[in-house]
């Protein structure tokens, strides 16, 4: 299947949240923001013998469980922005890795897998141990890659 351009604007946890995704020859760019920014670029990138198979977890009463566990070679570039803490770094390649995941797994490439560029602006909120998020962080990753997922189909 061959992705085609696509964006949403949705409320997620009372924050407005927008997502686009554009296909471009050789790379795929995927935009989240709440604060209309592109903020921090991350290229996201796999080598293409690594396998990619979907694999997730069986609880249908966890919304996280549909998700597919990014692949241990997946390769995160910073090209553009910096976060101001090390817990948004970790966030944002959270975001990131997920996101790619998502799209490689509905783009059937075969061997010629694009790189994926994410575009992640998210509003701050309150203060979360570096190691852990804190709920309203993973309500707001659960809501957008819900929302990705159904963009993607």
């Amino acid at each position: 299947m061959m992705l085609n351009f696509s964006q949403t604007s949705v409320d997620i946890d009372g924050v407005q949240t927008d997502i686009l995704v554009q296909p471009f020859a050789d790379r795929i760019f995927v935009l989240i923001t709440q604060v209309g920014k592109v903020g921090n670029l991350i290229q996201v990138s796999m080598p293409s013998t690594a396998p990619l198979v979907a694999s997730g977890a069986s609880d249908p009463f966890d919304p996280m469980d549909s998700l597919p566990t990014p692949p241990a070679t997946i390769q995160l570039q910073s090209l553009l922005g910096s976060t101001s803490s090390e817990h948004l770094q970790t966030l944002h390649s959270l975001y990131a890795a997920q996101t790619a995941t998502l799209v490689w797994l509905t783009e059937d490439v075969g061997s010629d897998r694009r790189s994926i560029i994410v575009g992640i602006a998210l509003r701050k909120f309150s203060a979360a141990t570096v190691d852990e998020l804190n709920e309203q962080e993973r309500r707001m990753f659960r809501g957008t890659m819900r929302t990705l997922m159904s963009m993607l189909k």
